[in-house]
């Protein structure tokens, strides 16, 4: 037990350094998923119905069976003018004219630079092509508009022979549930998520073969099966107890009439009790002590470790009540891989709708409106006595027609009458009732004639300009959602990409024409100054930082870019008009607009930055070159005169030399003279034979000896 007193409130009742085990990092039990599936069908579900009911307006299904039979015994038509498809194809639209692509910008990371954050923009495009992204998150645009959601799934690719390592695909709202009581538009606070798919069962065999005879049993709801004679199949055995003691029904998950079985898949995110590790760029990751890299990080770069509870995420999945198997994720990322595209959302239940909802009633108008119309225009009223006519059934048919030729009956009273009124009159009311409803819808909904290219009540270019901008604003909404949610589709792509390139060289291309360079990702390298082995262009020090460019791709937003270049260019100079040319021709879609910018630079002599960076560093190259040669040209000049100098002392030493040595010669034959004249007894002068300081020097030790 913890000693330590509280400094507010009570003692704690358990020690802090203990794991709780709610807290441990192990699958949830399989009761508390199997109550999220029972609490799926108490959700809030009159919105499903309510989107399904838009796209069907969408869809020009418009009139129920029920309204089909009343307008059939009332006599009138079945008229529908689809105003909705219009109108929503015009915002639709609107998107894939705005589209931007992915950018990974160099200022929201200290440590990536230019060319690479460049690199990592050009591979998060080709994972966004090769994906199938775009058509995903317009698909799930798309849903929004109309029913209020969409998702997108973001993950590897499952199919063994796919040439594509990462898949984009778009999945229908019938599929997902989710916890309601997420409030954030990426579902970071939600509990669980949950999609439930009808699987074939050789189709749901294939996608899990190490359970195949428990989904045969599934599939037959254990019929002939003996648990006695089993042959001591464990497994087996627990899950046909499961089947008896489990809450949910077999119709819930067994569907006997095409043989399918109902999978469940189950992300949800568990407390977890651990350690946490604060990088040297500031990134916080779970801590894994068996992980050398971690190792490293805290021993050379001391890295901070603390002990946290935080969130974990988890995959699991079920048939029925049978748990299959609970993994943890196998994505960095901390969401779930699927990415909710929400419209608006109500306040008080957080339900989802899209512009179709308030677009419903003026529709029904429209076309109950006109059905009356018609009817009316085509009706006509009688007033006839008894003994008007013969036939009053005949003469009703008759008076139908356009040609209707009616004979009175013969003998009839003076005072009888038959009377025929059209419904002209009526229609007209109709009619103008008609134009009302229709405006109706783009009032309602924010999308003006102007804005679909129609003609409107506007006249001046000013009025034109400020529907258009209304409708613009109207959609703000449903547009920042989008945004919104195709990021966080894009950065689960980068995560993925970042995952994968861990430890492995990466070469890219960067650049066009005579800017065209390669960048290597991960490159092991030896640095000069320690001698270390050092990774160059780390990926892993980079913060998985994605936006979106501010500049859309689109080929129609690029001929209104080039058309302004160009105006901007013929209002130069012509020798600043040449100057910029080679800028214009990268600006088109010519498939050799590089080459023939290159062209136009060494024609006219201009250098790209890249040109004019590398000639500036070859020229301080060159100089610092100049300069060391110098200065070994003046070392080697100073060296030949100390040379000289040290001959000149040498060869005068030597002369010395041999004068002492003459001088010590000379010497010793005076003395033997002198002895020989003594003995012969002959007197010679006395001769001083003694060397001279001033004259014999000793021999001196020069530096090279």
């Amino acid at each position: 037990m913890n000693t330590t007193t509280a400094e507010f409130g009570t003692d704690p009742t358990d020690n802090v350094s203990d794991v709780a085990p709610e807290l441990a990092d192990k699958p949830l039990d399989r009761s508390i998923i199997e109550g999220w599936m029972m609490e799926l069908p108490l959700q809030p579900s009159g919105w499903r119905t309510e989107a399904n009911i838009c796209c069907d307006f969408y869809d020009n299904h418009q009139l129920s069976q029920e309204d089909k039979e009343t307008l059939q015994d009332r006599g009138q038509p079945e008229v529908i003018t689809n105003l909705i498809q219009p109108t929503v194809d015009t915002v639709l639209g609107m998107e894939v004219k705005s589209r931007s692509d992915f950018r990974v910008r160099p200022e929201d990371d200290d440590v990536c630079t230019d060319d690479m954050a460049e690199g990592l923009s050009l591979l998060v495009k080709r994972d966004e092509t090769e994906s199938g992204l775009d058509r995903a998150t317009s698909e799930a645009y798309a849903a929004e508009v109309k029913a209020g959601l969409g998702w997108v799934y973001i993950g590897r690719e499952r199919d063994g022979l796919a040439q594509n390592a990462y898949m984009a695909r778009y999945v229908h709202r019938s599929e997902i549930y989710w916890d309601w009581r997420s409030k954030e538009p990426d579902l970071s606070d939600a509990r669980y998520l949950i999609r439930r798919r009808w699987i074939l069962l050789d189709d749901a065999i294939g996608m899990f073969p190490m359970f195949a005879e428990l989904l045969r049993q599934c599939g037959t709801n254990w019929q002939g099966y003996d648990p006695l004679l089993d042959n001591g199949n464990t497994g087996l055995i627990q899950h046909f107890n499961i089947s008896r003691d489990t809450r949910l029904s077999e119709h819930m998950y067994v569907n006997r009439a095409d043989n399918s079985v109902l999978i469940s898949e189950v992300w949800y995110r568990k407390a977890v009790q651990g350690y946490t590790l604060r990088l040297p760029t500031g990134t916080v990751v779970e801590c894994d002590f068996d992980n050398v890299e971690h190792q490293r990080l805290i021993v050379e770069e001391g890295a901070q470790v603390k002990p946290a509870v935080f969130q974990k995420v988890r995959l699991a999945w079920y048939v029925g009540p049978h748990m299959l198997y609970d993994t943890p994720s196998p994505y960095n990322h901390r969401l779930f891989p699927y990415v909710p595209f929400f419209g608006k959302r109500e306040d008080l239940s957080g339900a989802p709708y899209g512009i179709i909802r308030v677009m419903l009633s003026p529709q029904r108008e429209v076309n109950a409106r006109k059905s009356k119309m018609l009817w009316a225009m085509n009706s006509k009223r009688v007033i006839a006595d008894a003994d008007a006519v013969e036939d009053h059934e005949a003469a009703a048919a008759e008076v139908s027609r356009q040609d209707a030729y009616i004979i009175l009956k013969k003998g009839r009273t003076p005072d009888s009458q038959f009377q025929v009124d059209s419904g002209a009159d009526i229609s007209s009311q109709q009619f103008q009732a008609l134009q009302e409803a229709k405006q109706s819808i783009p009032e309602a909904s924010g999308v003006h004639k102007a804005l679909m290219g129609q003609n409107s009540s506007a006249t001046s270019g000013f009025a034109i300009n400020s529907l258009v901008e209304q409708g613009v604003n109207g959609l703000a909404d449903l547009n920042d959602n989008y945004r919104i949610a195709r990021r966080i589709a894009g950065q689960m792509l980068f995560e993925m990409r970042l995952q994968d390139m861990l430890g492995k060289e990466t070469r890219v291309k960067i650049g066009q024409g005579a800017k065209a360079k390669t960048i290597v990702f991960n490159r092991r390298v030896v640095d000069p100054a320690t001698g270390q082995t050092v990774i160059e262009n780390d990926t892993t020090r980079v913060r998985p930082v994605l936006v979106l460019d501010d500049v859309p791709a689109t080929p129609s937003f690029k001929m209104q870019q080039m058309q302004q270049m160009t105006e901007m260019v013929k209002s130069l100079p012509p020798q600043m008009q040449a100057a910029v040319a080679d800028i214009v021709f990268e600006q088109t879609d010519s498939p050799r607009k590089y080459e023939i910018a290159d062209r136009i630079r060494s024609v006219g002599g201009v250098k790209t930055p890249e040109q004019m960076q590398a000639d500036q560093q070859a020229a301080q190259q060159a100089q610092q070159i100049q300069q060391a040669m110098q200065q070994e040209a003046a070392t080697l000049n100073m060296a030949k005169i100390a040379a000289e100098i040290n001959a000149k002392e040498a060869d005068s030493e030597k002369t010395l030399m041999e004068a002492r040595k003459l001088a010590v010669d000379l010497a010793r034959a005076v003395q033997e003279l002198q002895a020989m004249a003594q003995g012969m007894g002959v007197q010679l002068p006395v001769v001083d034979t003694t060397p001279q300081p001033e004259t014999i020097y000793a021999p001196r030790v020069l530096p090279s000896d």
